[in-house]
């Protein structure tokens, strides 16, 4: 495998940002993590990661305007929203910032790598 994706995790829940981060490193991703809306947003300008994974209710900035901060500065990165709000007009609203995929709370770690498109091979789909 090449170069090793690298992902930002914007989550408040302490337990929840543990958990994706463990898990993410486990299948061989760099991982930060940001437990606000204010680090997160900072961090993906500094960092400039492959994934953006991202709560959209967040202390400070919420999700969806990280995301539209991230899609105006970098069109390529994949963001996916990763939230308990579930409704279809929630999905909407984050599709309508940008979000390539929206993950509702609770997801399996197989729901989770099929919403960051990551081939068998590492290479994030288009």
């Amino acid at each position: 495998m090449g170069t090793k994706l690298r992902v930002l995790v914007v989550e408040d829940d302490a337990t929840v940002r543990d958990v994706l981060t463990t898990l993410l490193g486990f299948d061989g991703f760099v991982v930060a993590a940001a437990p606000d809306g204010s680090a997160g947003l900072q961090m993906a300008e500094s960092l400039q990661p492959d994934i953006v994974l991202l709560d959209v209710v967040l202390p400070g900035i919420d999700g969806l305007e990280i995301c539209r901060s991230i899609r105006k500065r970098s069109p390529d990165t994949r963001v996916v929203m990763v939230t308990g709000r579930g409704t279809a007009e929630d999905e909407l609203d984050g599709v309508a910032a940008g979000a390539d995929a929206y993950l509702r709370k609770p997801f399996s770690p197989l729901e989770l790598l099929d919403a960051l498109g990551v081939g068998e091979n590492g290479s994030v789909f288009s």
